[in-house]
């Protein structure tokens, strides 16, 4: 088994290490945090302070921004690994504990097995031999790429699927995260044969996905490609929060415009206005959106479209400045500087950055469900403050823990998870979501359940726990006298 994967731990680790990150880089960092916040109403105010780090020859590097990417990225040397593997087959075996959900998959998963060849499948001339991959249901070539997949498990918060992507020519050098992964990336249209109808809206469509793997050799990547199937019908909900939206525009006698001109009259507005929806936000999201009951059975309909690289070492865009002269920048300067970047740095893909292949490698998967194995445990419960805990649900692999919020409730805030021996749960890493917990090798015949102010948590308690070092019982400690909830809950089976 691998040693125990922790986002925060490696973070806390990397924070003292001197890294020359380009301020290109950390401009598409900030970006991204303000794109992927889970349920988040509007942007998050830009501080003048708080983000600042991330402008300089920073410590630490965040998730690649431009590309939504969810993770720590630091550029790394890329040894290709040259270890023989089978193509397809066994690919759970050989990855599962290479992957941020760690755990056992190969006696769970079951093979998607091809339908026996027929005659239209056969070469016109036995005599001919041909190098070409053979296409199959489940073995697709575009672009000089061939992409397999091989097992496959789901149950009822995730598909996973065992993958390989083999190309004709060497993979570029690719630059690898701090856990050693290559930095890879896709683009898929994801859809489910049961939604349907009026359903059909409720498929994922376009999804931006970082698979989990590492290469076998020069030519083969492999991954575990994870699929979240916890899917919620949010249609009311998005009714009844433009109806709130709107509402508090009007009680403000502002409109969007006012909020967003980049002054301190602007973000001190925005921030009214984030204040006023939180209070309705997390109430509406907790009434009104519904999950989707999934069949025993369907098929997944799987088309990618991009298959993406970080090249090992990326050439940025010089923007001529010192960083010394970018530190000292008010945010409108700073922000003036990057509007002057070309248009072919600012894309994702590009050929500075990227390497990557496009085509259209289609498939239709069966998916069975395994229900044995995940638990839930209803809690719906709230404190004097209107805010606490619908459900916490157990995988095999992974932890999600639900937040309820009464109306009135400030639903800005941000989930910490520890185990019964006071770790922090880390994040699935190809996931994005902050609810959603790896359990690798921990402890979690309980868990404590913090639910603490957002911009608290990010400006002062996170950098305390950081810039002291905290151990477990000072980080637990530090979060009971600063969270708006707390709850231990007993997983025992």
């Amino acid at each position: 088994m691998m040693t125990l994967h922790n986002n925060e731990k490696n973070l806390r680790e990397e924070l003292n290490k001197e890294i020359e990150i380009p301020v290109i880089v950390h401009e598409k960092i900030n970006n991204a945090y303000r794109m992927i916040e889970e349920h988040k109403v509007v942007q998050k105010t830009p501080q003048k302070e708080h983000f600042r780090w991330m402008r300089t020859g920073a410590k630490i590097a965040g998730g690649m921004a431009a590309v939504m990417a969810v993770g720590f990225v630091f550029c790394a040397a890329n040894p290709v690994m040259a270890k023989e593997l089978p193509l397809v087959g066994g690919l759970f075996e050989k990855l599962q504990d290479n992957v941020s959900f760690f755990g056992n998959f190969a006696d769970k998963a079951t093979p998607l097995e091809e339908p026996s060849t027929d005659e239209t499948s056969a070469p016109a001339d036995p005599g001919e031999t041909s190098d070409a991959p053979l296409e199959t249901l489940y073995t697709k070539t575009e672009d000089g790429l061939t992409i397999s997949f091989s097992e496959i498990y789901a149950n009822d918060q995730a598909v996973y699927l065992s993958m390989e992507a083999v190309s004709e020519e060497p993979f570029p050098d690719t630059m690898m995260d701090q856990n050693g992964k290559p930095v890879i990336s896709m683009m898929a249209d994801v859809s489910y044969s049961f939604l349907t109808g009026d359903q059909s809206e409720l498929n994922p469509g376009i999804q931006y996905m970082n698979p989990e793997g590492k290469f076998l050799d020069d030519h083969t990547y492999a991954c575990i490609l994870r699929l979240n199937t916890k899917l919620e019908d949010t249609t009311e909900y998005h009714k009844k929060y433009e109806e709130m939206v709107q509402k508090v525009l009007d009680e403000m006698g502002i409109s969007h415009e006012d909020m967003n001109d980049e002054t301190e009259e602007g973000y001190s507005l925005l921030e009214e206005f984030n204040d006023k929806v939180s209070e309705q936000g997390g109430a509406l999201y907790s009434e009104y959106v519904k999950p989707v009951a999934l069949p025993e059975t369907y098929d997944l309909h799987l088309s990618i479209s991009e298959f993406t690289g970080t090249k090992k070492d990326p050439e940025y865009w010089d923007h001529g400045y010192s960083e010394e002269e970018l530190e000292n920048m008010s945010d409108e300067e700073f922000q003036e500087v990057m509007n002057q970047m070309p248009a072919e740095y600012a894309q994702h893909p590009n050929e500075h950055e990227n390497y990557w292949f496009e085509g259209e490698w289609s498939f239709d998967i069966p998916v069975t469900i395994d229900h044995s194995l995940t638990k839930t445990l209803e809690i719906n419960e709230t404190n004097e403050n209107g805010i606490g805990l619908a459900s916490v649900v157990k995988t095999p692999y992974e932890l999600t823990v639900n937040p309820l919020y009464e109306e009135g409730s400030n639903s800005d805030c941000f989930i910490v998870t520890l185990d019964a021996d006071g770790n922090m749960m880390p994040y699935v890493e190809s996931d994005g979501s902050v609810n959603n917990y790896a359990i690798q090798d921990h402890n979690i015949s309980s868990i404590d359940v913090y639910l603490v102010d957002y911009i608290q948590y990010m400006d002062e308690l996170k950098v305390q726990y950081y810039n002291d070092n905290l151990d477990n019982a000072q980080w637990k400690a530090l979060l009971d006298a600063n969270a708006k909830y707390h709850k231990t809950v007993n997983l025992a089976e």
